[in-house]
């Protein structure tokens, strides 16, 4: 009788994969844990998708769309048949929205021209967009969302100043 008998050692490639998968879905749950920030980030995120849709919803649509802001929150606006403004109300990504405590819309610049809050950033029917940034801030962090003229979005983070920038100088150049 030759039977033989194999003895294997080590691990096999499921095992290995389930552990390396616990492992993977543990250290993701730590990040975002640990990486929630203060909303402002997320608030920047949400409404860069929500630019993204606008965009797009104008050019299904045939249509322009708007967005304003009270500094609060804000709102989307789609021209109806009679080129009048109306306030999108019906699609859940373009409903108006009210910001976290403590984040606040503070400024917008269209053209690279700084503009008054509620002022509208439009998103035309062809999809071509005038330049546009809008500044979120809260009490940690102040983040951008920029839209170019080829209908890109980006979110960015703004550096803040140093205490030393931050003060103004106590000395005054004299004017020739």
């Amino acid at each position: 009788m030759n039977s033989s008998v194999r003895i294997q050692s080590g691990f096999t490639l499921l095992e290995i994969l389930v552990v390396t998968a616990i492992i993977l879905i543990a250290t993701s749950f730590t990040v975002f844990h640990f990486n929630r920030g203060d909303g402002a980030q997320a608030a920047a995120e949400r409404l860069m998708l929500q630019f993204e849709s606008a965009r797009d919803e104008a050019i299904a649509s045939g249509r322009a769309l708007a967005w304003t802001s009270d500094g609060a929150g804000y709102q989307f606006w789609q021209k109806n048949e009679r080129q009048e403004w109306e306030v999108l109300n019906a699609r859940d990504g373009l409903r108006a929205t009210q910001l976290a405590d403590g984040v606040q819309v503070k400024a917008q610049s269209i053209n690279q021209q700084t503009r008054p809050l509620g002022e509208k950033i439009l998103f035309p029917a062809d999809g071509v967009i005038e330049p546009f940034i809008v500044h979120l801030q809260s009490s940690q962090t102040q983040w951008r969302v920029s839209g170019d003229v080829m209908g890109r979005f980006a979110v960015s983070q703004i550096q803040p100043l140093s205490q030393a920038e931050a003060q103004p100088s106590s000395q005054v150049e004299a004017q020739p």
